[in-house]
Order: C-alpha cells, then structure tokens, then sequence
C-alpha cells in the first residue's frame, strides 16, 4: 500500500496543507513543534480511524474552528487506487467515507490500509504492564480478523455493563446470581471464546516471525518470544463452561469490588528476553532491539495475511538507536514498504547519507508554527 496524497484542514497547527509522497522513503524533517508528529498521526487516523496520541478527537480540532478534515489517496500492490476521507466535527462527531461512500462502522475501514507505528509511546509494550501488550496483540489480529475486532468491540462493552450491573447489585444488597446477570454472562463469553480462541492462533505463528525478524537486525545474543498467560485456563472446547464457572464463583467477590475478575482483559501478556521477563532485566539498548523487532514482525505478520505491503510510521527513530541500528532497520524496511520517518536535524539526514537529490526518497523540511 502506497499514500500518494495526504490532505488536512483545520487538523492541530495546519490550516489547509497537501503533500504528494515519494512511494518509498519520506523524512519529514523540523524542530518540536512544527507538526512533524502531526503527519504521521494523520496517516494513522485515516487507516485506523484514531489517534496515536490521544483518545479524544476533538483535542486535535485547529484552535478557534469546530472541525477537522484529513483526505488519503492510495495505490494497492495491485495498482487499484481508493481514497479515504475523515471528517470530525465537535457537533456531529465522526464520518468516514471509503471511495466517498460513507462508512455504518469504523470496522469497515480497519485492515484496508496496513499501518504500523513505531513512537515514543510504543516503549510502554516492552516497558510497562501487561495492559500495552494486549493492545498491541489486539491491534494485530484486528487488521487480519474482523470477526475478532467485531467481538472484542462487543467484549469491552459488555465487561462494562457487567461492571454497571456489579455496581448496582451491590447497590441494592442483591447478591444472588439471577437469571439476569447468567443472560448477560452468556452473550459475554460468547465474546470472550471468539478471543482467547483468537490469541491462541495468533501467539505461535507470530513467535516465528519475531523471532526471524530479532536475529536479522541484532548484535545481541539470546532468545525472544512472546507469551500469554491467559486468565481463563481452557482450551477452546471447554473455554465457555469453564468461564462461566469462574464467573459465577467470583461473583459475590466480583460485586464487593465492582469490577469482573476474571476474562481476557485480564491475560498476563509477557515478552521474553533470554527465559525471563524483558520489563525486569532488560537494558535500555535491549528494550529497544527488541521493540523494533516487535514493530517489524508486526509488518511482516500482517502483509503475509493481507497481501499488502505497510505504511511504516516511525516517529523520531533516529533519537532511539544509532547510527548502525536505523540504517540497517532503514534498509529492512523500506526496501518493500513505504515509509514515514521523522527527523528533528536536518544534518543528520545528510550524515547518514540521505540527501534532497535522492531518487528514493523524499524530504520535507518544516517550520515552526501554523501551516
């Protein structure tokens, strides 16, 4: 997949700008602040209708205006073009429109436009908790499954539900498990089979790639995986009884605290570094190796699956790794992708060997300010 127009208006610092990209490499280059970031995370929203950023999208409506617009024009592997338009307003909310056919739901678009991010925030899946590690599973299997996408939508907002129904049964000194909230638990862990079922698919085949991908762009020695230490212990054949039975055990526990213990929101997802956990023994040049590694295994899993190339965000790249590092992964990944790479020198573009004349590649230079 190729983006070979970008517009936005009235998004964050930028009026009403346009950029034609080269199909392979693009640095975009500027000092903090003049809207570097603000590129990438519109490429983002138009393959993943949101921000990388934030979660609310009327923080990224241009100050002063009730509305943003972004405009995408594509190539596919197979040269079939498609545009993809997003439009946000503070008083009617969000339309997408593919083609310029509007869009009932946001899973329409999602896998249409493979994109992978690499930014700052993208330290917290080998860093922080278990919580960005199954957003980033989540974020994989979504642009390949759309039932799994669809039912992990519906997941999330059933364990709210049930969070509400704890909350008001505790309220009421209801602690009985009635037919009421035994309807509710099946429709939930109809959902939550469809993702334990989906997780388990995915892990092994993933660890391949991850683990082919970790050898080719590192000096460090030792092993790499990805683990899942799911919350319910079953199979896929006894996962519901099984589920169903923690649910109706943990309930009175459940509504002492208002909150449902038990469900796949909960799955312990660990990455491993040389048989132990990355986040407890990692270095920092470790951590990032092996997040990298993450990224470009990412790509590498859903192009096998889509039969499409990626659009390779990289956010600041060259402030995480040296020299060494981003020109082997530069070359690994641009090679058959397009790619986004921003940058806050311009002289260490041409210390690296890029240069404006280079016909596989494009830089923009920005300035500080609005646009």
């Amino acid at each position: 997949m190729i983006l070979e127009r970008l517009k936005i208006v009235n998004y964050r610092n930028y009026t009403n700008s346009n950029f034609e990209f080269h199909k392979q490499l693009n640095f975009i280059n500027g000092e903090n602040g003049s809207g570097k970031t603000s590129i990438l995370e519109a490429v983002h929203f138009l393959a993943l209708t949101k921000s990388f950023r934030i979660n609310t999208d009327s923080d990224i409506v241009k100050y002063n205006e009730s509305y943003f617009q972004i405009f995408g024009d594509f190539i596919d592997n197979s040269g079939g073009k498609s545009s993809v338009n997003v439009n946000f307003s503070k008083t009617d909310g969000k339309r997408i429109l593919f083609n310029k056919v509007p869009l009932k739901r946001r899973i329409d678009i999602i896998g249409k436009i493979p994109v992978i991010i690499l930014s700052p925030s993208s330290q917290r899946i080998t860093e922080c908790g278990p919580a960005g590690r199954r957003n980033f599973i989540n974020r994989i299997i979504a642009q390949i499954d759309k039932e799994y996408f669809a039912k992990l939508i519906e997941y999330r907002s059933r364990l709210t539900q049930r969070n509400l129904i704890l909350n008001s049964y505790r309220e009421k000194r209801k602690h009985s498990y009635d037919s009421y909230i035994e309807t509710h638990d099946e429709l939930f862990a109809e959902n939550a089979k469809v993702i334990q079922s989906g997780r388990m698919d995915f892990i092994d085949l993933f660890n391949n790639v991850f683990k082919e991908k970790y050898k080719k762009i590192s000096h460090i020695k030792g092993d790499v995986s990805i683990k899942i230490n799911y919350n319910v212990k079953a199979d896929e054949s006894s996962f519901k009884e099984v589920f169903l039975k923690n649910l109706r055990e943990r309930f009175s526990k459940d509504i002492l605290f208002g909150r449902t213990s038990c469900g796949p929101h909960l799955d312990n997802v660990l990455i491993i570094f040389e048989g132990k956990e990355i986040r407890h023994v990692g270095s920092q040049g470790e951590h990032k190796i092996v997040l990298i590694s993450l990224k470009m295994a990412e790509g590498q899993f859903i192009e096998n699956r889509l039969n499409e190339s990626i659009i390779f965000l990289l956010d600041d790249l060259f402030a995480l790794l040296d020299v060494k590092h981003c020109m082997k992964i530069i070359d690994k990944i641009s090679s058959g992708n397009q790619t986004f790479i921003t940058s806050t020198d311009i002289n260490s573009l041409s210390n690296y060997g890029f240069k404006s004349s280079d016909t596989n590649s494009k830089i923009f230079q920005l300035t500080t300010g609005a646009f």
